[in-house]
């Protein structure tokens, strides 16, 4: 009995690991969602580079990113656990980050597609704004 626990150390382990990055990809989307307000176009292609596409919207435009997320964590998408049976997140994560834009400033960012991972809301969105939230951490704040 003892060493069917032990067994389980490395899964369980490896799980909170998984779930732990997923938890700091969806922290980061979170934040997203507020400091990427106020960066202007320049910003914004300099972080994230040039948009997928681009929607006009009455007194502005829409930039879109895309990302597809088919694994978290050091390269692995299924773990193994004893008796031959494995858990996986399932594949097909998919992230399109939509910022407006009013006056060449974001004034809203959302997320559409399959964003979750590991019940981490909006992780997959992650990898796409990361660059452009740590330049508005960077920035000094205005009084």
């Amino acid at each position: 009995m003892t060493q069917r626990a032990g067994g389980c150390i490395p899964f369980i382990l490896a799980t909170f690991l998984l779930a732990g990055c997923a938890a700091d990809q969806a922290d980061m989307a979170a934040r997203g969602r507020d400091k990427l307000i106020g960066l202007n176009e320049t910003d914004v292609r300099m972080c994230a580079g040039h948009p997928a596409a681009t929607a006009p919207v009455e007194h502005g435009e829409i930039w879109m990113y895309e990302h597809g997320a088919s694994q978290i964590g050091p390269g692995l998408t299924a773990l193994p656990v004893p008796y031959g049976i494995s858990i996986s997140e399932p594949s097909g994560r998919y992230c399109r980050v939509q910022l407006r834009f009013v006056d060449n400033r974001v004034v809203e960012v959302a997320y559409a597609g399959a964003t979750d991972i590991w019940r981490a809301r909006d992780a997959a969105c992650a990898p796409i704004i990361r660059t452009c939230v740590e330049l508005a951490e960077r920035r000094p704040t205005s009084p």
